[in-house]
């Protein structure tokens, strides 16, 4: 029994937190089976209505492992606390029938499942601050996740701008926290987000980058943040500087220490605010060929990392973050197929060459060499695994595997993009799971074919193959693991692109860091129940709870950063310890 006057301290100090509605942002691991021999060639898979059953889009479904028995299995981060309809499916494996529904069959009727409750949030619904020139203005919105309809709401005017004419608003919206939400506002005219990136078409680069190119205007405001502020045009999770520097890219000569891997000319693309934003530091995202990477691009196109990565922040869906481009060419010497071949594979014959992996040193390279100077000299996380990443495509796919799997507390996120698992049967064989990075993105599409490999099925194969030893190893759909299987997808930096919105929000999900406004605006809580005390936690903060008999000292104890958007841990308290104070305090990482 926790002592009357013992109880009394810890209420000095601190209000309890009103109870609120159970949010979908946090996510619980559900686990899925399904028993059934479906025959040679085809798989089972699970399909809903739900973004992360696929969407009622049965090409979109959710492929299941196999294991012994004919059992199919896979576990799926699911918003907490929904019920979820859902149905198994077979499906054919091969490329040609996965891209349609020739083949398909439902082996279930319609079945329901809950997951499981999480803590409520620290806050209700969505809010939002607005900097526009009217003094009186309204929002208009509507709920994407849960399907609403379009509602209006006015904006209470609480301040003066940046500037004369300027006015800040506020707004509080009755839309479930965790869903993705669309709105633009007017203040006698209408404010909508920008139009999407466009510049001259050069060579094999569009004007628009290929995620948005049949995207109509008017553009309105998207995002999953929760408390957000708007200033021209763009989302913030932080109340933003009066002037924000734009995003641009600095070029460095980087030397190497490794034999064999020559030094080379790196890019590095700064996010909008770098300048001023003093207080953040940045993960790090380190693409392979990149040379292809940024706009224009070469002579096979580009991925429009930059451009895309520019827009996907300004509208809340992707951190703030460094895009590190690491070329490979023959200009300086460097040779592609041998870097990004992992040690033990060879290639016997490849337009008339062999080639030996030496992915180990391309390795080194990064480590010794290219990751340093990006720790020197920009505002990085330093040598954090769970804020530096590496992603590229086809041999770059697989060197980024090798990367994750050999290196997985250096790199905790990797983009592996068609990977050309063809040239690497040893490493296939070999490699070690269920180590390595801790979220994988695997994507392929169903009409690939290269240079090196001209069967599209065989590259399906292969990523289907590395897709159930990641899901059999322990990954969790939408979690740690995110798997796009692209009907018509084919073997370009155009197709590539078009993935890189649904990567970046995959491994760049701004609610995975620090919420500085949402902290601001809704300050952590300490309660006391019969188990102890309740501890606000978020996500980005290193928390610290600190206890003091005499309100003069205090002593400290941290408080563990779990990941979760939002946290509530108990922390028991001993009985007949006298009168005693408690506080919470939280620091950014």
């Amino acid at each position: 029994m926790l002592s009357p006057r013992w109880l009394l301290g810890v209420l000095f100090a601190w209000i309890v937190c009103l109870p609120a509605p159970v949010s979908a942002s946090l996510l619980r691991e559900v686990d899925f089976e399904h028993a059934q021999d479906v025959g040679y060639g085809f798989e089972v898979c699970v399909t809903g209505p739900h973004p992360a059953l696929g969407g009622g889009d049965v090409s979109r479904a959710k492929k299941l492992y196999w294991s012994p028995g004919n059992i199919w299995r896979a576990r799926i981060a699911l918003p907490a606390g929904g019920m979820f309809v859902h149905r198994f499916l077979k499906r054919p494996a091969n490329a040609s029938q996965w891209a349609g529904t020739t083949g398909d069959q439902f082996l279930t009727t319609n079945l329901t499942l809950t997951s499981p409750d999480a803590p409520p949030p620290p806050w209700r619904g969505k809010t939002v601050f607005l900097h526009a020139a009217g003094e009186n203005a309204s929002i208009l919105y509507r709920d994407l996740t849960g399907g609403g309809s379009w509602l209006g709401a006015p904006l209470r005017r609480i301040g003066a701008g940046r500037n004369v004419g300027e006015h800040l608003h506020q707004g509080t919206l009755a839309i479930p926290e965790g869903h993705e939400w669309e709105f633009v506002f007017n203040d006698g005219s209408w404010i909508n987000a920008p139009s999407p990136p466009q510049n001259p078409p050069q060579g094999a680069a569009p004007a628009v980058p290929a995620p948005y190119a049949a995207s109509p205007a008017p553009y309105n405001f998207r995002t999953l943040l929760d408390v957000v502020f708007v200033q021209d045009g763009e989302i913030f999770s932080y109340r933003p500087p009066v002037v924000v520097s734009p995003p641009r890219t600095e070029m460095r000569q980087i030397g190497s220490t490794v034999d064999g891997i020559p030094g080379r000319p790196v890019q590095i693309r700064l996010p909008r605010g770098y300048d001023q934003n003093a207080f953040k530091r940045y993960p790090v995202l380190y693409f392979h060929d990149g040379q292809n990477v940024f706009f224009p691009g070469g002579a096979f196109g580009t991925w429009d990392a930059d451009r895309i990565a520019d827009y996907e922040t300004s509208q809340g869906r992707m951190r703030e973050c460094l895009l590190v481009a690491v070329p490979n060419g023959n200009t300086y010497g460097s040779n592609r197929l041998n870097e990004y071949l992992p040690d033990g594979d060879t290639i016997p014959n490849y337009a008339g060459q062999s080639y030996a992996g030496r992915a180990s040193d391309y390795l080194r390279f990064l480590l010794e060499n290219v990751t340093p100077t990006l720790d020197a000299h920009y505002r990085t996380f330093g040598p954090v695994a769970a804020e530096t990443f590496v992603a590229g495509s086809s041999m770059g796919g697989l060197a980024s595997d090798f990367i994750g799997l050999t290196r997985p507390d250096r790199f905790g996120g990797v983009g592996i993009f068609s990977p050309a698992y063809w040239a690497a049967p040893r490493f296939l064989q070999n490699r070690s799971l269920p180590g390595g990075a801790h979220r994988v993105f695997l994507s392929m599409g169903t009409s690939e074919s290269s240079t090196g490999e001209s069967s599209s099925d065989v590259y399906w194969r292969g990523a289907l193959d590395s897709y159930n030893a990641y899901l059999s190893s322990g990954r969790v759909l939408e979690k740690s693991l995110c798997f796009e299987g692209v009907a018509g997808g084919r073997h370009t930096e155009a197709d590539w692109a078009r993935l890189l919105p649904v990567f970046y929000r995959f491994l760049l999900d701004p609610r995975r860091e620090a919420q500085h406004l949402a902290m601001e605006e809704f300050p952590p809580q300490l309660s006391l129940n019969a188990s102890g005390l309740e501890v606000d936690l978020r996500t980005g903060f290193r928390g610290v709870l600190e206890s003091s008999p005499d309100l003069r000292i205090w002593n400290a104890d941290p408080l563990a950063d779990t990941g979760e958007a939002w946290e509530r841990r108990v922390v028991p308290v001993a009985s007949g310890t006298g009168s005693r104070f408690w506080r919470v305090r939280h620091f950014p990482h």
